[in-house]
């Protein structure tokens, strides 16, 4: 049996609608409501794997306040970006189970650092779930 990272937690959310940010710079994001009992996750990325009716996908999400763009809400985000994923999910249950811890959350001078970061966070994922991921965008991109 595979020994579970201590770095795995699993949780359930309820996908709601948020600023639509992510979409507009080619990361949609599935923003989870989730209850109170969710178990403690340090501020960062995470690769995630998640269950939506009844099949898995993988993906990376952030814990945190979103320091790029949001400066004055500072209340808990878990954002999700499901990895070759493209359906309306506004109003569903998925189940999230972090694997791995990527990084910490980070401020970013611009968007375009963000965007940076984020394909270098997507193509690490990949590479940890073992799915067909460019190796040169983790290093140079």
């Amino acid at each position: 049996m595979k020994k579970r990272s201590s770095t795995s937690k699993t949780f359930y959310g309820k996908v709601v609608s948020g600023n639509q940010i992510g979409r507009t710079i080619g990361f949609p994001t599935a923003n989870l409501s989730i209850d109170s009992s969710i178990p403690f996750l340090a501020k960062g990325v995470y690769g995630v794997k998640v269950k939506y009716r009844d099949r898995d996908y993988y993906g990376i999400m952030n814990a945190g306040n979103r320091p790029t763009i949001n400066k004055e809400n500072l209340h808990l985000h878990y954002e999700v970006h499901i990895f070759d994923f493209c359906e309306e999910i506004y109003g569903q249950e998925l189940t999230v189970e972090t694997c791995f811890f990527i990084r910490k959350e980070m401020s970013f001078q611009s968007l375009e650092k963000l965007v940076r970061q984020i394909n270098r966070d997507v193509q690490y994922a990949k590479w940890k779930f073992s799915i067909k991921h460019d190796i040169e965008n983790i290093f140079w991109g």
